[in-house]
């Protein structure tokens, strides 16, 4: 797909798709003849401004797209950003369904309901590439073809056309971070293992100058004393791998970001073993592995003069002859040991050792993301990610980027006094505590404990890595939109 900025008048634009989005008591700012026909036929209820609401306009006179796509976005005042983005969406499958292969949008006919214009075309890039990705890799049939959009211009002004053109640069790279996430968690766990996560990092230093990975296999974690990785692995007969990416895109005196992805390729929940329902979606266990993986991708294509350490905490959680049992004790990297009391409580312990790890790099800020618990899915729901953070002026950063990205994210309470709940009568700590209550509060303070002072962020993308169903079921590439824009607001700060 490919996106452009022209600051030639939409109506001498040659398009197959003209999309205007219609309000409600009001008449979009185009030229007088298409304005006239629009205006008529909203009088004659022929059209509607009703949101979501499509009407097409053939042929339309002293124009040069062949049709124009009305749109209705309700009433102005009322309007949410996150209703327009499923309103154009909604836009975007009916221009398929026409077999469209070009698209415009004037960003001056209508005032969008965002914050600036550069965050309207971020947000209609975004749009165009979710409604536009399919995953059919394993289909040995597979269906008709129905996207054919191979292009989409934003109709700007002349002076608008080089200030907008770095938001449409950024939105095109996060569009390809998140195609990512998505090929990679999309795949079955016998076609993703840990050393396919190693080999798409690896593939992604061969791609790009500014990243060098690293992979340490079993005989270089046994070496450092990676207890956590070691223990959760160990029940697979696919071996865990604990990747590091580094991008380095400033002065190597420049502290870095750290970020941490939890990678289970598949969580069976070991001995401790999960109920059969649903289980094939622990395929998506991966999904923080292979998010900061995608923000390396993002930061190089982009070229941001920041640098970032991304670690891949890769394991696959398995009930096999030699997996960890309740009741064992594991060394983590940092030396605190832990009684296992629920295997199926294994991505603390990879992002325990993951996290200690970190600290050799002297990060500036650790952000790190995973699919930690069902409590959170049972907090917050399926739209918005928790996150927790030890640092005041970090989590304050990324409520903005959250805000700007439009991808929701909420801060939740961090409360040090839930350490105790993981009280072991054998080792410094259990891996959970003997409550379920504020589940999702308790495995961050766990996490906390192997930060110690560096400011850090934890998100629980629990509910929102991936849709549970719907035709576009599957992973959704989330928080990786917020994550970059905090990174790119990093990159400018002096």
């Amino acid at each position: 797909m490919k996106y452009t900025l022209s600051s030639l008048a939409p109506e001498s634009l040659k398009t197959d798709c003209w999309i205007i989005p219609l309000f409600q008591d009001e008449t979009p700012k185009v030229s007088g003849k298409i304005e006239q026909i629009i205006s008529e036929q909203l009088k004659l209820g022929n059209i509607s401004a009703d949101l979501a609401q499509t009407s097409w306009v053939f042929n339309p006179p002293h124009c040069s797209a062949k049709r124009i796509l009305l749109l209705g976005f309700g009433k102005r005042g009322s309007l949410t950003s996150l209703q327009a983005i499923a309103a154009l969406r909604t836009g975007i499958r009916e221009a398929l369904a026409k077999k469209s292969t070009t698209a415009l949008l004037a960003l001056n006919s209508t005032s969008w309901p965002f914050a600036s214009k550069a965050q309207t075309i971020e947000q209609i890039t975004l749009a165009f590439s979710h409604t536009l990705y399919r995953f059919s890799a394993f289909k040995t049939d597979p269906p008709p073809r129905v996207i054919s959009l191979k292009s989409l211009q934003f109709s700007v002004d002349k002076k608008e056309e080089k200030e907008l053109k770095p938001a449409l640069d950024r939105a095109v790279a996060l569009s390809q971070g998140l195609d990512f996430v998505k090929d990679l968690a999309n795949l079955p766990s016998n076609h993703c293992t840990p050393s396919t996560i190693a080999k798409s990092a690896v593939d992604l230093g061969k791609e790009y100058k500014s990243v060098k990975t690293t992979v340490l296999s079993i005989p270089e974690m046994k070496k450092l004393g990676m207890g956590g990785m070691l223990a959760v692995g160990q029940g697979s007969r696919q071996e865990p791998k604990f990747v590091i990416a580094h991008y380095e895109g400033a002065a190597k005196s420049h502290a870095p970001v750290a970020l941490v992805g939890k990678g289970i390729t598949f969580d069976s929940g070991g001995i401790s073993l999960k109920p059969p329902t649903s289980m094939e979606e622990m395929k998506f266990d991966m999904c923080g592995a292979v998010t900061v993986l995608a923000a390396v991708k993002v930061a190089a294509l982009l070229k941001l003069p920041l640098n970032i350490v991304a670690i891949a905490a890769c394991a696959e959680n398995m009930p096999g002859g030699n997996a960890i049992k309740p009741g064992d004790i594991i060394t983590t990297l940092s030396g605190t040991t832990v009684e296992v009391i629920n295997t199926d409580a294994e991505g603390r312990l990879v992002l325990s050792d993951a996290l200690t790890y970190c600290a050799r790099y002297k990060p500036k800020a650790i952000i790190d993301v995973a699919t930690l618990t069902g409590s959170m899915l049972m907090a917050l729901g399926l739209e918005t990610s928790g996150f927790f953070s030890n640092d005041e002026d970090l989590a304050k950063s990324l409520t903005h980027s959250a805000d700007q990205s439009l991808d929701e994210a909420w801060r939740m309470p961090l409360l040090e006094g839930y350490l105790a709940d993981f009280k072991s009568g054998f080792a410094d700590l259990a891996n959970v505590a003997p409550h379920r209550w504020g589940g999702a509060i308790q495995a961050a303070v766990f996490l906390e404990h192997f930060v110690k002072e560096t400011p850090w962020a934890h998100f629980d993308i629990a509910g929102t890595a991936w849709l549970r169903s719907g035709p576009e079921k599957g992973a959704t590439g989330r928080p990786l939109g917020l994550l970059m824009h905090y990174l790119y607001e990093a990159s400018q700060a002096k």
